[in-house]
């Protein structure tokens, strides 16, 4: 049988392929799929899908594999699962990294990454070797938070997509969509992120700090989604709440840049994008704005219920370059933006993830 050799993120990929988590599709995309997704953010079928998933192989394997067979697939020489083979084929990423990302500098951090990988591809439908022995903890496949929506009688689920630490503009939207929803799945992503980020188990252990402590029991739910960043803005946020959807929520939270990156997106492009989207992809966009620390009402507030939105002299927007930037530089942080507890609950843990 062909072997073909997958790296971190392909391996991730395979993961959620096989349990739902990026229905509908079940497995990498073919040239077909990919060029028709970039296009016009539709699979060929006419379903909306917004960003590619697919299989970089490299040159030998490429020469070597062939259409319409089943192929191995190994991690570390490991056996992590198969392939059987639709479609090979080579792209010239940099005609559709573009349209995908809305922009052609090279220093965005997913249009670095794609630019580093192969231009060689192979598509199809996938299989994963599922190795858990037992349910690990903040780990959850689609069928098993289902199934505890269901055991907590929640009707109505807002998902909620972070990769930083809690603080009180989170908390902040949390609770007002406990105010419109039964329930909260709050789904940090935990695959690779780029340097500088916080750690996928300092955010973890932070937010399930902040449920234990401060939010009710059975509404919240905790669980990761072992995904990788592509900062891609509206097109990520429309494929986050297609993921949210598969993992049985009816509602998904989108904020202020929403899976953006420095300034290449506007700050509500992602909410406009997903609510065009909203009832094909079937879940509810709650759209909120970005909350902030007004200074002169000495509360967390948004553009909708304080007069001071554009006074630089009472605004504090909250958010987690913020959160990072005084954690690196050591300094102190005000508790009106962030638990003191949630910092100490870090304290002694590897927060950041290193420059490669």
């Amino acid at each position: 049988m062909d072997r073909v050799t997958l790296s971190f993120n392909h391996l991730l990929e395979l993961k959620q392929l096989s349990l739902g988590a990026f229905m509908p599709l079940d497995g990498f995309m073919t040239k077909e799929e990919f060029i028709s997704v970039a296009n016009s953010m539709r699979l060929p079928s006419g379903l909306v899908f917004t960003l590619p998933v697919i299989l970089g192989v490299s040159e030998h394997e490429f020469s070597s594999i062939k259409n319409n067979t089943k192929t191995a697939l190994l991690y570390k020489n490991k056996l992590k699962g198969y392939i059987y083979i639709k479609d090979k084929y080579s792209l010239n990423l940099k005609k559709y990294l573009p349209i995908i990302f809305g922009t052609n500098d090279t220093n965005h951090p997913g249009i670095k990454m794609y630019n580093e990988s192969s231009k060689y591809f192979i598509g199809g439908k996938v299989e994963h070797l599922d190795e858990r022995k037992k349910v690990t903890k903040f780990y959850n496949t689609p069928k098993e938070i289902k199934k505890i929506i269901k055991k907590n009688k929640l009707k109505t689920v807002a998902g909620f997509q972070t990769r930083n630490i809690p603080h009180k503009a989170h908390e902040y939207l949390h609770r007002l969509a406990l105010e419109k929803v039964d329930g909260l799945l709050i789904q940090p992503l935990t695959g690779t992120k780029k340097p500088g980020d916080f750690s996928s188990n300092v955010v973890l252990s932070s937010y399930n700090y902040l449920i234990k402590n401060y939010y009710p029991k059975d509404k919240v739910i905790l669980t990761s989604l072992e995904t990788f960043m592509r900062y891609a803005g509206p097109r990520e946020a429309v494929f986050h709440a297609i993921v949210r959807r598969n993992y049985g929520c009816t509602h998904f939270i989108v904020g202020r840049d929403h899976a953006g990156v420095s300034n290449y997106y506007g700050k509500y492009d992602a909410q406009k994008l997903c609510k065009k989207f909203e009832s094909e992809i079937k879940i509810k966009i709650l759209s909120l704005k970005g909350p902030y620390f007004c200074k002169k009402c000495n509360l967390i507030v948004t553009e909708n219920n304080c007069k001071h939105s554009f006074s630089k002299k009472y605004r504090v927007d909250i958010s987690g370059t913020m959160i990072r930037s005084f954690l690196k530089n050591k300094r102190l942080l005000d508790e009106r933006y962030i638990r003191e507890d949630i910092i100490k609950s870090i304290i002694n843990k590897k927060a950041f993830i290193k420059n490669e």
